[in-house]
């Protein structure tokens, strides 16, 4: 669990003043865990008043949302302490009509070999988003990278073309390590990552939805509402079906592997043909050793000639993916490997 939206619906008819409306933003801002760490605000006032409050369930335990939420007690304690925190005061009780779920944001983490990156996973995230558009018919990705090194550091995969704060449905990927180096003060960031030892290694895929339930909550219900319980499987399943689609990889893969044999077919027997040249020509379809492998297969049918081909693009690949630090041997087994750790995420109470 990350962060929900709430609105904290006032009651009509009362003519609350701007400068109510403003100490209780302020005050809301303020609340803290015990005084040690704040972890809602405010994230604007609609147009009759009503407050769209931000809760983050890791910054009620610690510094940093590098805490990982496990367990459904833990929410149900930062959603008591949040009623509390306001509704035991008499004046902010007296003109709060209601709650309503707005959003929720549900993030899986995938934690990656040792000797890998972010960057690695650069293939991975190319075929996230192939899968992606094949399950959803108006979807976009929009990567955010470093241009002087051309490192992903965050995917966006939307269904509707939005991909910002404000989009309905999407999954976010990102480098949570780096995206926390980017917000925090350097003493707060050296804390954190002396703390959380998996931290370099951890891939974040969170997703992200507006909640349109037709119910408010009271305070009462609101605090004890099983958020977590109610989409974690969901969400996990958003997952595992929009991008972890094994039937529309494999799909994928034979038609990059025949595409490339084609090709392979049509320049193979071309004076001055090498297999590094090739593969360097033809990247834009080769996003796993696999899929080289089938297209040999295809387009040559000696099998000496074959197996010989198959060793030399082999080498060549093997010192590609050294040199550059992708995952390209085996992108297939580690899309596997983010779908055990996926499918094997699950709650505690």
């Amino acid at each position: 669990m990350d962060t929900i939206e709430i609105k904290l619906n006032l009651k009509k008819g009362l003519n609350i003043d701007l400068q109510l409306i403003n100490q209780l933003r302020s005050y809301i801002d303020s609340i803290t865990n015990n005084g040690n760490y704040r972890y809602c605000e405010v994230l604007q006032v609609s147009k009759n008043g009503d407050l769209i409050v931000k809760i983050s369930y890791p910054r009620y335990f610690a510094k940093a949302n590098a805490y990982l939420i496990t367990r459904r007690s833990e929410c149900f304690e930062v959603q008591t302490h949040f009623i509390n925190s306001i509704f035991n005061d008499p004046t902010w009780a007296s003109i709060i009509e209601n709650i309503t779920l707005s959003r929720v944001d549900i993030p899986f983490t995938y934690l990656m070999n040792n000797e890998e990156q972010f960057a690695s996973y650069e293939n991975i995230f190319y075929i996230f988003a192939f899968v992606y558009a094949r399950k959803k018919e108006n979807a976009r990705t929009k990567a955010y990278l470093d241009l002087q090194n051309r490192n992903f550091e965050t995917l966006i995969y939307s269904p509707n073309g939005s991909v910002g704060k404000s989009a309905n449905n999407k999954l976010e990927v990102y480098n949570q390590a780096l995206n926390l180096r980017n917000k925090l003060e350097e003493e707060v960031w050296n804390e954190v990552v002396s703390a959380y030892k998996d931290l370099p290694f951890r891939i974040r895929m969170e997703v992200s939805k507006r909640i349109r339930l037709r119910n408010n909550f009271s305070p009462v219900e609101f605090a004890n509402l099983d958020i977590l319980g109610m989409y974690f499987e969901d969400y996990k399943k958003y997952i595992l079906e929009n991008v972890l689609d094994f039937s529309i990889i494999e799909e994928l893969y034979n038609y990059w592997a025949y595409e490339l044999s084609q090709r392979l077919n049509q320049v193979r027997m071309n004076k001055g043909f090498t297999y590094g040249e090739f593969i360097y020509q033809n990247q834009t379809l080769i996003y796993d050793y696999e899929i080289v492998r089938r297209a040999l297969g295809i387009a040559i049918d000696n099998i000496n000639t074959r197996e010989n081909a198959v060793t030399r693009v082999r080498k060549i690949l093997v010192e590609y993916e050294k040199t550059n630090n992708i995952i390209l041997m085996d992108t297939y087994g580690t899309l596997k490997r983010i779908e055990s750790q996926i499918m094997g995420a699950y709650l505690l109470d």
